[in-house]
């Protein structure tokens, strides 16, 4: 995984049981606490570009395998405790690796995917065959290719509410490689066994809750058929969209797909402070799937 190569590690465990919680990082904190110096053989301290502490890897020699300790996405006040009790680990034998913080995360987020596959996180039972319709994939590329002109300007990108990765597939092979979020460990666990969705960039974590773990680094944030929205639901998918312009660039772009005209004008009453945009009929759906559009630019 992409950890070891990092750190130039063998087999290796997160504290925390998600990527969520290293924003929290409780069980990291009192863990650190409660090392002992004869617990560790071997520590590695791990710094990012600016020089700064973001982890450290000890080898427990009883257990046989290293344990990584991070706050590198934690709040300000968890990361002051983080350091000292860090700092309090010594043993004869010490390194220091510098990293690049964007490599790390995905490093992270591997981790937690492929725990869900090898069912560390994730006791889900996947015997259903999987349905992945490649119609709807040729529909949502056509949609993609219209609407984003060139997919070669799309560098940094997010799907929300990306389920197992039905739709994900064409962003794939319009060779377009976004982080994707879904709040369903299932789905994202199933999606990540299937070799659909990618393990580095696949994150179990509600979207209501974006900007707690990304900052304004996407060109464009996606969503296909983000969810059945009805007038009861208003509450829930308000906070979710309100999410969006929070972890966009400047002048970013938003594309969601829904199954009615109701639901699109309802995405566009919702977003409109935000957002230039416009909705249409996708004509080429075939009946449900993505059948209107919700095409929107950030304000400036």
């Amino acid at each position: 995984m992409e950890l070891n190569g990092l750190l130039g590690i063998g087999d290796f465990m997160l504290v925390e049981s998600s990527y969520g919680e290293q924003k929290g990082i409780r069980k990291t904190l009192d863990y650190l606490g409660k090392v002992e110096p004869e617990d560790v053989t071997e520590a590695i301290g791990i710094y990012d570009e600016s020089k700064e502490l973001i982890g450290i890897a000890t080898y427990d020699n009883d257990l046989g395998f290293w344990i990584i300790f991070t706050d590198f996405i934690a709040d300000k006040w968890q990361r002051e405790e983080f350091d000292a009790l860090a700092s309090a680990i010594k043993c004869a034998k010490e390194r220091e690796v510098k990293v690049k913080t964007e490599k790390f995360r995905e490093g992270v987020i591997e981790f937690y995917s492929l725990g869900l596959v090898n069912r560390l996180f994730c006791d889900c039972d996947l015997k259903e065959d999987s349905f992945y319709p490649q119609d709807r994939v040729e529909v949502l590329k056509n949609v993609l290719t219209a609407y984003l002109n060139d997919v070669s300007e799309i560098k940094e990108s997010l799907e929300i509410g990306c389920g197992d990765g039905g739709a994900t597939i064409a962003l794939h092979e319009l060779g377009i490689s976004p982080f994707t979020v879904d709040v369903n460990k299932c789905e994202i666990c199933k999606g990540v066994e299937e070799g659909v969705l990618e393990p580095r960039k696949s994150i179990v974590l509600d979207c209501a809750l974006l900007s707690e773990f990304f900052g304004k680094e996407f060109d464009t944030v996606f969503g296909f058929m983000v969810g059945k929205l009805t007038h009861s639901e208003l509450y829930t998918w308000d906070k979710v969209l309100k999410e969006v312009p929070k972890v966009l660039k400047s002048r970013g772009n938003a594309l969601f797909t829904v199954s009615s005209e109701e639901e699109a004008v309802i995405l566009a009453n919702l977003l409109k402070d935000d957002f230039e945009a416009e909705i249409k009929e996708n004509r080429e759906s075939n009946g449900y799937f993505d059948s209107w559009l919700y095409m929107g630019k950030l304000k400036g």
